[in-house]
């Protein structure tokens, strides 16, 4: 223990352990800075998503929920509420509505907060319950078609209740779509007293569940298989089509940044420990010439390795902690007020990487100090350390922390097989291009000459720093174009105009009406789509429900469809096999399906179809196979048909449309012309996406300033890793008379030389994590980038070399004398 301590101490103060403490440090930090910012942004989403079902999970259904399922929830102590949704006529003194209620608990909501004003169509403030019993809130549109205001009486079935507030807004304003406009709220102890729910009434029961995600997975496995086919689980996740996939890709996103940090933070480490290590071979040596045997030199590095793990992690965790409260200082209102707080997870994470990524890369090379022989202390070239042994346990330490960080065996899986293509291609192609750089570049002056004859001189050592900064240079690359893919779909999601509002239950006679009124007041507005209710009962001569019985998602065949036909389909519709009709509402009955529909139930263009439409049996051949976006909001349909069904009888026709907030009120004109209207205002659950939408973007744009930041100190600790012989270098040249300028020039040459070599290995690596990535992880269409080619390899030149010359200043300004004492 003395003679350790004494040791590391005097390489610490000689300067030698600050690479390698600075990268212990410096791979704790990035760990844990992005692990806490990552996991505190990750559980603020998901917590605002949650608010769009106003709990973390929700179990819906057509029958009232079992007494006895509430005690299984009591005794896992979740918290828990309950809604019911009907249909009921409410009248005013002078008129009444057909209006979608809703019976809450007083715990509701679980998750996010109601809105309510004093008066209707303005801002109102929140409030985190429901009406208390005897009174009933309702949508602003409510208050012109009744005729009433605040703190009068309506009656609802029954009974009468107080009109106690407008409602502005609901945290699960998304829930039951179809059935929700115009919306009142009401106390669940009142339902009895309305005798509104009766039996045969059309009730949907929603049972709300938050707490620990273990205890609501041991309760669902309690239940069961009960819940078919009354009930359907819901998760916050699964709140909406529309944001699943913002949050899936989100998610995804923070973890391959975070894991992407856990590399760069090992490469970091391993250049620093191999200098470290190789710099005491000769102490080893010499120490065996005085009787030391391996063993104790096992343990005296060690015992020192062990000490400084310890140190660097406590140092890296208090700093990882520190630059995270002092982002979300600098971010100030750009972060939602809220932000939640984060777990021990990321500070173990942090700790793991660096103890692993310490013993990973440093304690292989020292071990082998055991095998270094005494006569080494007079002859440098009886021992070479070992490289493939520490390369080989160090990524595999470094791959294990990404998986632990990750928890994804694909995502570790991609990230391995795009750096092996780039180590595999850099040691293919390095010294052959640096060999051709070494013949043609020659010609261009004595800058050239030199800085591409000491990349052919030291081909081995350029070898691998190509291959480092080729990785490091991949990871950036692969990090800030998945972040360009990402935004850009996003912003694609919700473009300008997007529909935010439906009008459905329009007849025939009526289109012209909603026609008139859509060109006054709405933009954008879609077809009128003649829509009908339908069951799919058999397909390729097989019943659906042999179909389905081995599907998990069963109830989503099993159920009526909202189905049409249309001469045309949508904009945001793919044909992805077989051909769209020519003659429309001409020849049999043709349909075209949509593509994973259709995959789940293995139907193919040609197969026949029977569905159940209004009593009668209809089938149709199958035309096409579509691919649609369901994270738009244009209406998209699984059937569509070339001719009406059963000659358009019973059809009614659904048209979306943008309706600004200054023409909101001229809903209620319309409704007035066409009192059967149904109106469906998604514009509340458009700013509730957007805004988890910038949250999400927001932890992107800093996530990624974090990792180019440790990408940069990746190649400082690259470059400072052959100071040792750039200065005995730069020392003999001085010394026949190079001036300071050629010097620099020629480090720039070699710099400069390295950096596009690693720019074309780093693209070629970048593109194939991409061709993963994009496709199996993100869900993205994949592509290659043809601009990715020019502009890597320029990157590498500007930023290796810049970084390069900079860190390297030192060698410059040193006089050669000094080197050249220090050498000898």
């Amino acid at each position: 223990m003395s003679l350790t301590w004494r040791m590391f101490w005097r390489d610490f103060r000689a300067g030698e352990l600050t690479l390698l403490i600075v990268s212990v440090v410096l791979a704790v930090t990035v760990v844990t800075s992005i692990g806490i910012f990552a996991e505190r942004i990750r559980q603020t989403i998901f917590s605002e998503a949650s608010s769009l079902l106003a709990a973390d999970y929700v179990l819906s259904g057509s029958r009232a929920i079992p007494e006895e399922w509430f005690e299984f929830a009591d005794e896992r102590g979740l918290e828990q509420g309950q809604t019911l949704s009907f249909q009921s006529m409410l009248f005013g003194e002078t008129s009444s509505q057909l209006g979608a209620l809703r019976a809450v608990s007083d715990s509701f909501p679980l998750r996010g907060a109601l809105e309510i004003a004093d008066s209707p169509f303005v801002m109102g403030d929140e409030v985190e319950a429901g009406p208390p019993p005897g009174e009933i809130w309702l949508t602003s549109r409510l208050f012109p078609l009744l005729n009433v205001e605040v703190g009068d009486y309506i009656g609802v079935g029954a009974t009468e209740l107080r009109v106690g507030a407008a409602l502005i807004r609901e945290p699960d304003s998304s829930t039951g779509v179809f059935n929700v406009q115009p919306r009142a709220l009401m106390n669940l102890a009142d339902l009895p007293a309305t005798q509104a729910v009766q039996p045969g009434s059309r009730v949907t029961y929603r049972w709300l569940l938050a707490g620990d995600a273990t205890q609501i997975t041991e309760l669902r496995e309690q239940i069961g298989d009960a819940i078919e086919p009354h009930y359907r689980w819901r998760s916050a996740r699964r709140a909406n089509e529309n944001i699943s996939g913002a949050l899936d890709r989100a998610e995804s996103f923070l973890l391959l940044a975070g894991s992407l940090a856990v590399v760069l933070a090992g490469v970091a480490l391993a250049m620093s420990a191999q200098r470290y290590a190789g710099r005491h071979v000769e102490t080893v040596a010499l120490l065996k010439t005085l009787g030391y045997p391996p063993s104790r030199i096992i343990r005296l590095y060690g015992v020192g390795l062990l000490g400084l793990s310890v140190v660097g992690i406590a140092i890296g965790l208090m700093l990882g902690e520190a630059i995270h409260r002092v982002i979300i200082a600098l971010l100030g209102d750009l972060l939602p007020a809220n932000l939640a707080m984060h777990g021990w997870q990321a500070y173990g994470l942090g700790a793991l990487t660096g103890f692993v990524s310490l013993m990973g890369f440093a304690w292989p090379p020292f071990y082998r100090l055991r095998d270094v022989p005494p006569v080494r202390v007079i002859r440098s070239d009886v021992y070479q350390q070992p490289k493939l042994l520490w390369q080989l346990w160090g990524t595999l330490g470094v791959l294990v922390i990404v998986y632990l960080y990750s928890g994804d065996a694909m995502l570790t899986l991609a990230m391995v097989v795009g750096g092996a293509f780039c180590i595999w291609g850099a040691s293919m192609f390095a010294r052959a291009l640096l060999w051709v750089m070494r013949r043609f570049g020659s010609r261009f002056g004595r800058n050239w000459r030199l800085g591409l004859a000491s990349l052919q001189r030291h081909s081995q050592q350029n070898g691998l720093q190509v291959v480092i900064f080729s990785i490091a240079l991949m990871l950036l690359f692969t990090l800030t174009l998945i972040r360009t893919s990402l935004l850009s779909e996003w912003e694609q999601q919700l473009p300008e105009g997007a529909p935010n509002h439906f009008v459905y239950n329009v007849f025939e006679e009526d289109l012209p009406i909603v026609d008139e009124w859509l060109n006054q007041y709405a933009e954008n507005e879609s077809p009128a789509y003649p829509l009908t209710r339908g069951r799919l009962i058999e397909a390729r001569g097989v019943d659906i429900d042999t179909l389905t019985e081995d599907l998990p998602d069963r109830s989503d065949f099993v159920r009526e469809l909202n189905m049409t036909w249309s001469p045309e389909y949508g904009s945001d519709n793919v044909i992805v096999a077989g051909e769209w009709w020519q003659d429309y509402g001409q020849g049999d009955l043709l349909v075209s399906v949509e593509e994973r529909f259709a995959t789940a139930l293995g139907v193919q263009v040609g197969d026949r179809m029977v569905y159940s439409v209004g009593g009668l049996d209809i089938e149709a051949t199958v035309a096409s196979l579509r691919s649609l976006d369901w994270e738009s909001f244009n209406p998209n349909f699984y059937m569509i048909f070339n001719q009406p069904l059963q000659d358009g009888a019973g059809a009614t026709y659904l048209v979306s449309f943008f309706l600004s907030n200054d023409n909101k009120v001229a809903l209620n004109t319309l409704l007035r012309q066409v009192p059967t209207l149904s109106v469906i205002e998604v514009d509340a659950l458009i700013e509730q996406i957007q805004g988890i939408i910038a949250q999400v973007t927001l932890a992107i744009e800093f996530i990624l300033v974090l990792v180019l930041a440790s990408g940069l100190l990746v190649l400082v600790a690259g470059i400072q890793s052959s100071l040792d012989t750039r200065f005995r270098e730069s020392a003999v040249l001085r010394t026949m008379g190079a001036s300071a300028s050629l010097v620099r020039g020629t480090l720039w040459v070699e710099f400069g030389a390295l950096g596009a070599l690693a720019g074309v290995l780093g693209a070629a690596g970048t593109e194939a994590i991409l061709f993963y990535l994009q496709g199996n992880v993100f869900g993205m269409e994949t592509r290659w980038h043809p601009l990715l080619w020019l502009i890597a390899p320029l990157s590498g030149v500007a930023l290796i070399g810049t970084v390069g010359v900079l860190s390297t200043s030192k060698v410059i300004r040193t006089p050669p004398m000094r080197v050249l004492r220090s050498w000898v």
